[in-house]
């Protein structure tokens, strides 16, 4: 199995979900003549580049990530690509009906916009047709190009899946959406 980094880069100017923390990375120490070691001092906001949620982020005890098997963010996954004129990505832009994989990447095209306000305020995201399906299927992990599975300002989306344990986590601004991931894809 082929292993791909679908990650932004860590960093200082790395863009914050409007109302989140800014990223901080600074050196804490330098190795230098006196010093053996270098050390950094990071301050985030977890939901911050690419990140995962799991069902802690909007249920009360619910499960965090640190709760959730190993095994639940490894495996196969069925690649998505979304064309449409519509922000709402519904059953029929995104190839899950015939899937088999308990993953699902799905590809906007939407990261050419990272670090924008537009990324943020005008995302594409999944309709309440295809969560269900989702749910149905019993995808156990969902990897997206946008910031957010809802609408910006909303998180009807991100509770029917989290609620459902279905999708236990998944992962948002997902980094590289231009690798060709046909060879692993099963688009027809």
């Amino acid at each position: 199995m082929e292993y791909i980094d679908l990650t932004y880069k860590l960093k200082n100017e790395i863009p914050e979900y409007p109302g989140d923390p800014k990223t901080k990375l600074d050196y804490f120490k330098k190795a230098d003549e006196t010093d053996s070691s270098t050390l950094f001092k990071l301050e985030t906001g977890l939901h911050t580049g690419t990140h995962m949620d799991s069902p802690f982020h909007y249920i009360t005890n619910g499960k965090k990530i640190s709760q959730l098997p190993l095994e639940n963010f490894i495996g196969e996954a069925s690649i998505n690509y979304v064309e449409s004129k519509s922000k709402e990505i519904l059953v029929k832009n995104c190839n899950l009906k015939n899937s088999k994989e308990k993953i699902a990447i799905i590809i906007t095209g939407w990261g050419e916009y990272f670090g924008s306000k537009k990324y943020f305020y005008e995302n594409p995201y999944i309709s309440n047709e295809l969560a269900d399906m989702i749910i149905e299927k019993n995808i156990k992990g969902i990897a997206i190009d946008t910031c957010s599975v809802d609408k910006y300002g909303e998180n009807t989306i991100h509770k029917k899946l989290l609620e459902n344990n279905v999708s236990e986590s998944f992962v948002k601004s997902m980094a590289n959406p231009s690798l060709n991931f046909n060879a692993v894809s099963n688009e027809s």
